[in-house]
């Protein structure tokens, strides 16, 4: 005789679809066809310099710095399923805004993509192992965000080789509207997600709690609780420090792609041919972000939670010295082994980081760690910029390996005392 199901199959079936949801959500939302040639996009169509860039991306990072705890901590009073709809389908607006508005208007659509994009931020990652924790599957954490991470950068990889062949054909401002479309879809995928509990007396019906205050006091609390475990706990708060100032490095060269390909005269505007090339230059980063995600869930179970990020450190210097030393085209090599690393630090960093803080301020301790990250990004871009418009791009590339030389090792020193002194996680969250 068959038993009757179990009140809890049916949440339990809800959440199990999500998983293969997110990976649909990052596939959609993947589609950039403006990442390839954005850079390009505002060197051709409204002449600015480098450093007139780097501003746009200072203040790009000032807005997700300003926007990126609050939304945070929207995404969990009000549910993450609702802050990752919202935020894809107001960033396809943004984008719009961006292709069609003339400088220095065209400002107004870049800090909305940067603030629709912080609701995502975190919320995201949130969503996915608080899914994962319901099903009593944390452990699968690293090989669930890699793979997805990866899903969306194999259409990132689509949206490389066709946008350079499409600015050729049509134009800049008709292929960052494409990108548009990709990204309003991802938004309905996102609200169809079924939203896992955020609190930990869902998780735990044997703890009594107090239920949560509600409207703007419920917010400024996440906020301020998301703060306290961010700065009370030493393993947190160095992680943090440690992955944000690798993905900050890592991640720079690949800001600069585009123009140094160009200034090898390789440009996608000038006829089909050069947008096959341009695209095919494109590529080898793309790949190096699939496979980095991708490597994050073996490189932990390999090295474990002490060793991985160190080990992307490390790796990442020494890939840092040939761009010290030579201007060539062949450097897109080493373009994609950074790009590959960093891909490597977020699944990494995001599972040390979820499996030390409570289900209740998930999304805004991540949203924290996303705000540290764009301090740091803001300021590298912004010097690096002005060095590379003063002199070369050596002189950017060298100041990224001097903040990861001196930042890396000491924040590695923090977060290894930090390690090594706390008790580790439960046996049931860990990789």
């Amino acid at each position: 005789m068959s038993q009757p199901a179990s009140p809890d199959s049916a949440p339990t079936s809800a959440f199990a679809r999500n998983i293969p949801l997110y990976y649909l959500f990052q596939f959609v939302r993947g589609f950039h066809f403006w990442l390839p040639i954005w850079f390009l996009f505002l060197q051709s169509q409204h002449g600015l310099s480098y450093v007139q860039i780097g501003l746009m991306e200072v203040l790009f990072g000032i807005a997700t710095i300003v926007a990126e705890v609050p939304t945070g901590a929207i995404a969990d009073r009000f549910g993450r399923r609702v802050a990752l709809g919202l935020g894809a389908l107001g960033f396809a607006a943004a984008t719009v805004l961006f292709a069609l508005l003339n400088f220095p208007a065209l400002i107004v659509g870049h800090l909305c993509m940067s603030i629709t994009r912080t609701l995502m931020s975190g919320s995201d990652d949130a969503l996915l192992f608080d899914s994962l924790r319901q099903l009593g599957r944390t452990d699968e954490y690293e090989r669930h965000a890699g793979r997805a991470g990866a899903v969306g950068t194999a259409s990132l990889l689509v949206a490389t080789i066709l946008a350079g062949p499409l600015v050729s054909i049509l134009d800049f401002r008709a292929v960052i509207i494409i990108s548009a479309a990709g990204m309003g879809l991802a938004g309905l995928i996102a609200l169809a997600l079924r939203e896992p509990p955020r609190r930990e007396q869902d998780f735990d019906a044997a703890e009594s709690q107090p239920p949560a205050p509600r409207g703007g006091t419920a917010v400024i609390n996440e906020i301020r609780q998301g703060m306290r475990i961010s700065f009370r706990n030493r393993q947190v708060l160095w992680a943090i420090l440690f992955g944000g100032v690798l993905l900050a490095t890592l991640d720079l060269p690949e800001f600069f792609i585009q123009p140094f390909v160009r200034s090898h005269a390789i440009d996608p505007v000038e006829a089909l041919t050069q947008g096959l090339t341009y695209s095919g230059f494109m590529l080898p980063s793309f790949v190096g972000l699939m496979l980095g995600a991708i490597l994050a869930a073996p490189l932990a179970a390999r090295l474990g939670e002490r060793w991985s990020l160190p080990a992307v450190l490390i790796a990442g210097l020494l890939v840092f010295i040939p761009l010290l030393l030579v201007d060539h085209l062949a450097l897109v090599a080493s373009l994609a082994l950074l790009a590959m690393g960093a891909a490597a630090v977020q699944p990494l960093a995001g599972g040390y980081i979820n499996r030390r803080i409570p289900s209740d301020q998930r999304a805004t301790v991540l949203s924290i760690f996303s705000l540290c990250t764009a301090v740091m990004i803001t300021i590298v871009i912004g010097s690096a910029s002005a060095l590379v418009d003063a002199y070369n791009f050596q002189a950017g590339f060298a100041l990224a390996f001097a903040i990861l030389a001196v930042g890396g090792l000491l924040f590695w020193t923090g977060w290894r005392r930090a390690h090594l002194n706390t008790p580790p996680p439960p046996l049931e969250t860990r990789p």
